[in-house]
């Protein structure tokens, strides 16, 4: 299996039009690929945007139905569970993003040939029972190449490179982290950074606890008391009109606005959605002032994170600023002589 995707913090686009799925040589539809892949990137892109992926996966035959279609363009796979599995591995190693440094120009020009090759124009040859296909012209082919080449830069590596370290230096605004990296500076924003670390602990960890006393909230709705039932909260009926909420997130338990947040998730969405606000909410505030110690703690936090590239929300949530492009910008290749007039 190949993958290649566009990292969600750079490149992904305004329509669902470009998860493009090969199956041995062929380019076509397997509908239970595409939603794996854009439920996988949810979280990480930005709203309403839509992720670029090429995925080409080696199948035997006897794996492969093409009686899906008639034109043989979406087909059956068995064992589909399976694939759907390890599209998901491929995808949470790409988005590391410790593999990932240092490759930005490569990056674009690579996936942008990647694009041109695979939308220009051209045929298959189709045996008559559908099952024997090879392209027509060398547009795969060249396709393949480009991953091939790409694959130091874009894809995951077979062993995973040492852990990357950054070192805080300043808070910026009270808002952005100024850290040192070995390819540079990098800036990070401390409430979206925080937000993507509390996500992915809420993730891995959704238990409500108990509160004494409880809760109390009014004026609830049904369909608000049964949002609150549906994300796993304990509440019931305190009188009339009034609802008393006897568990409630961790991260919430300790908070003065409590019940605002409580009566936030109780207007609707799924648990995930649930997660994304709870994070949201308990996240470090913009403006807030933090030691040296509490930001090396939060970069530190932030880089163990399975997608550190975006928030839940798809916001980017560092600027990278490599040491290549500050010695463009001062000119460091510059003969000092010549650029001081001698």
């Amino acid at each position: 299996m190949t993958l290649l995707l566009g990292l969600p913090d750079r490149c992904h686009r305004h329509r669902p039009d470009w998860i493009k799925v090969a199956v041995n040589g062929r380019v076509v539809r397997v509908p239970e690929f595409e939603q794996t892949i854009m439920g996988r990137l949810r979280r990480v892109l930005p709203r309403d945007r839509h992720p670029i992926c090429f995925l080409h996966v080696h199948l035997p035959a006897h794996l492969v139905d093409w009686n899906r279609h008639p034109a043989k363009a979406e087909i059956y796979i068995q064992d589909i569970a399976n694939w759907q599995t390890r599209i998901v591995e491929a995808i949470d190693k790409t988005l590391q993003l410790n593999q990932l440094q240092g490759a930005d120009s490569v990056y674009q020009s690579r996936i942008g040939s990647l694009i041109r090759v695979a939308e220009a124009q051209g045929g298959y040859r189709v045996s008559q029972d559908g099952a024997s296909l090879e392209p027509e012209a060398s547009r795969f082919s060249e396709a393949e190449e480009i991953l091939a080449d790409s694959s130091a830069a874009i894809a995951p590596p077979p062993t995973a490179p040492p852990q990357q370290t950054l070192k805080a230096l300043t808070q910026v605004h009270q808002m952005y982290i100024l850290a040192e990296h070995s390819s540079g500076m990098w800036l990070v924003e401390q409430h979206i950074a925080h937000e993507r670390v509390l996500y992915e602990q809420l993730r891995d960890r959704w238990q409500p606890i108990p509160v004494e006393p409880p809760i109390i909230l009014n004026h609830l709705t049904e369909s608000q008391v049964t949002q609150l039932k549906r994300i796993g909260l304990d509440i019931e009926p305190f009188g009339e009109m009034l609802w008393a909420v006897r568990t409630v997130p961790e991260p919430l338990a300790s908070r003065e606005d409590c019940a605002e947040a409580l009566w936030e998730l109780s207007l609707g969405g799924d648990l995930e959605s649930a997660l994304v606000a709870t994070a949201c909410r308990t996240a470090i505030r913009n403006g807030t002032p933090l030691s040296l110690a509490a930001m090396q703690s939060l970069l530190d936090q932030w880089l163990a994170t399975r997608n550190p590239r975006t928030c839940p929300h798809g916001r980017p949530i560092y600027l990278p600023l490599e040491e290549s492009s500050l010695s463009r910008f001062f000119r460091r290749h510059w003969v000092i002589g010549k650029s001081h007039g001698i």
